[in-house]
């Protein structure tokens, strides 16, 4: 396919603009991403915070029930003692006794209990005030930062717009054919379409993207600058820089 200087030269200024559109859209990819990393932060300390709450909420309803176990007791306490003054035999006395005596030690269990649970209550409660701080303090900073990814966000896409913009007006001198071929090199993953092809001491050259050496027929036909030539290991487009500057300047 027939080929020029100048061809090469809005290849090469494309490619540069493109690679910075890759740029742009690596950008466009990374802080959405990001985003959502700070916004899980504050979802992880959001449900910490929660779940010191639920720690004193746990503690207090276990206080509440042994209360109300401890008020149970209590009237038992006080029925049998009533009772007492009414039983007939010395069996049906000791019986109530015991109940009495057992209760009385289960209501010292249960106050024991409750002390524990009032300390544990205290400490939750210290704790949740400090987990709260620290969300209300972190969440603060987290959500600026969110703010500022969006923001940025919002320019990167205005930027890549920008971008797409000019590069319609690059590519709009370039042949369709040409231009085909570069987009179909860059769609097989290749963002550098357009590579040099790098002279050697004993006169042979290599690809600048690949590195493999290229046959001598192939660095004259590169020389010519008349035809698209392929590096026959990555299948990019080649030229020489002396050859081109060389060309350009006879084409001025």
């Amino acid at each position: 396919m027939a080929l020029n200087a100048e061809h090469v030269q809005q290849l090469i200024v494309l490619q540069k603009h493109d690679q910075a559109i890759d740029v742009v859209d690596k950008a466009l990819a990374d802080i959405p991403a990001a985003i959502q990393v700070l916004k899980n932060t504050i979802e992880e300390a959001r449900n910490k915070a929660a779940s010191a709450k639920a720690q004193v909420q746990d503690f207090e309803k276990k206080k509440k029930e042994r209360e109300l176990e401890l008020a149970q007791k209590e009237e038992a306490i006080r029925k049998h003692s009533g009772e007492l003054n009414t039983v007939k035999t010395n069996e049906a006395f000791k019986a109530l006794q015991t109940e009495i005596d057992r209760a009385k030690s289960e209501v010292g269990d249960i106050e024991t209990a409750i002390l524990e649970l009032m300390e544990k209550i205290d400490a939750a409660q210290k704790e949740l005030k400090k987990v709260a701080a620290d969300f209300s303090a972190e969440e603060k900073v987290l959500l600026a930062q969110i703010a500022e990814k969006e923001s940025s966000l919002a320019a990167t896409q205005a930027k890549k717009e920008a971008l797409l913009t000019e590069r319609q007006a690059l590519a709009a001198p370039i042949p369709e054919d040409i231009h085909k071929i570069y987009d179909h090199i860059r769609s097989r993953g290749k963002r550098d379409p357009i590579s040099k092809a790098i002279k050697k001491s004993d006169g042979g050259a290599v690809c600048g993207a690949c590195r493999m050496n290229l046959a001598p027929q192939m660095v004259i036909e590169v020389t010519k600058l008349k035809n698209f030539v392929f590096c026959e290991s990555c299948q990019r487009i080649l030229y020489i820089p002396e050859v081109l500057e060389k060309a350009l300047k006879v084409g001025a």
